[in-house]
């Protein structure tokens, strides 16, 4: 119907500039009326502008449309009433979809703020930038961190921490760093953790920032709060008896010493009894001895002396110094080498003791089975950032639930002429080698030990 009136007023104005031409040439060539020939020639002129006008008002109309849509401009509104009844219907299709971008503009809006609050919200700093060092994310938390109040580029990081600089411009997508920075007089240890996405053929980086000092503190003084517990459990056990034995030591000696006195010879009986419990407690004194020196080994580590180490050789070598052992024990040792050989860079003396340490283990968990074997796997760990993966297996009755939590503190074993070192002492040569010792037991069996370098 809107179309119908378009075609009939374009029809109308266009037959009307026909009559006015065909009356302009007939006034022209039938007669002398020139002054009605001027006001018919005006007067085709203003219906041919008129005409074109009609015509080139939706050109006109969309394009102001397409224009204010260009610059995100929604809040132009074209007449749908009082005007032209013509364009009523274009006016009304234009209205329609500049709501509709207003619409989508307010839910992206509201989108925007409700994910900036959560931002705002979460407790770790959050830090967005795109390739050229931007920032276009940054939280309060991070500005806290920082001790920035804002940030337009994150090359100004490099007045607060060169480190932190370097560590955001080359950490690459799910990567972790860990950076310590300097604030008020207090230090922060932040973790870092980096995730790249590509956002309208942008490369944008989004990185959290988690001060993970405090969390570090308090694992620090529950890891010391157990050593204590485990060298108060210690002292005591081997304290607690040789004061008692002491005691009656001296109360034996008193008497004996009463009898001398009374003209009784010393009975043979009361000197073996004396002699037997100063045995015991130079047997409990250098055990406690025995137990200082491990203490001051576990505290006093060496570095690593970095060689290359090929990882087969190292195996064979562990092979030949182990298997007499496991031979005497029946206990079935197999080793599995890598396809290719391996070499990096180690101490082979403490990578040796760590293996010493876990094949001893498997062998005294697993000699009470049916068919008692230890295997030794290693192989290129290619999924993970460590180069090489060794596990220790044995088919022994497994590790309990409340064992395995404390299986690596200093002190803390299971057997009665075990020191409870071997495995803190393996963890911490692990460590210093940039590498990983895990441990995966279930009841019943088998328990896995994997060394990841």
């Amino acid at each position: 119907m809107v179309f119908n009136h378009f075609r009939v007023r374009l029809l109308v104005q266009v037959c009307l500039a026909m009559l006015s031409m065909v009356a302009l040439i007939v006034v022209l060539f039938r007669t002398d009326w020139y002054i009605t020939a001027f006001c018919l020639g005006v007067l085709l002129t203003l219906q041919l502008y008129g005409l074109i006008h009609f015509v080139e008002r939706t050109n006109r109309d969309i394009t102001s449309f397409l224009e204010s849509i260009r610059q995100s401009d929604f809040t132009q509104r074209f007449p749908e009433k009082g005007g032209n009844p013509t364009f009523s219907h274009l006016y009304h299709s234009f209205n329609e979809i500049s709501d509709s971008f207003l619409k989508i503009k307010a839910e992206k809006q509201a989108h925007y703020l409700y994910l900036q609050a959560i931002v705002e919200h979460i407790g770790i700093g959050i830090l967005s930038f795109d390739e050229s060092g931007n920032v276009l994310l940054l939280n309060h938390v991070a500005k806290e961190q920082l001790s920035l109040p804002h940030l337009t580029n994150i090359k100004a990081l490099d007045r607060v921490s060169k480190q932190l600089l370097d560590v955001l411009q080359r950490i690459t997508n799910n990567e972790k760093a860990l950076v310590t920075l300097h604030h008020n007089h207090d230090q922060l240890l932040l973790s870092v953790h980096a995730t790249v996405l590509v956002s309208q053929g942008k490369s944008i980086k989004i990185i959290s920032l988690h001060n993970i000092q405090a969390e570090l503190e308090e694992q620090e003084v529950q890891t010391w709060q157990k050593m204590i517990r485990v060298l108060t459990h210690e002292i005591m056990n081997s304290v607690t008896p040789v004061i008692s034995l002491t005691s009656t030591v001296t109360g034996i000696l008193e008497e004996e010493i009463k009898a001398k006195q009374a003209g009784c010879e010393f009975s043979d009986e009361a000197l073996e009894d004396i002699q037997d419990g100063l045995k015991t407690i130079e047997r409990r004194a250098t055990g406690m001895l025995h137990f200082v020196k491990n203490y001051r080994r576990l505290m006093r580590l060496p570095l690593p002396e970095l060689q290359d180490v090929s990882i087969n050789e190292l195996l064979r070598d562990v092979h030949t110094l182990m298997k007499p052992d496991f031979e005497k024990e029946h206990v079935a040792l197999a080793v599995y080498l890598p396809t290719s050989d391996i070499t990096l860079q180690a101490d082979p003396e403490q990578l040796e003791q760590v293996l010493i340490n876990l094949l001893k283990n498997a062998m005294e968990a697993c000699r009470q089975s049916k068919a008692p074997q230890v295997e030794v796997v290693a192989y290129a760990d290619d999924n993970n950032k460590y180069k090489v993966r060794i596990e220790v297996r044995d088919n022994g009755s497994g590790i309990p639930d409340d064992v395995l939590d404390r299986l690596f503190i200093p002190f803390y074993t299971t057997k009665r002429q075990g020191s409870g070192i071997g495995l803190s002492l393996s963890k911490q040569i692990m460590r210093q080698h940039g590498g990983s010792i895990r441990v995966n037991s279930k009841a019943g069996g088998p328990t896995v030990f994997t060394l990841q370098l």
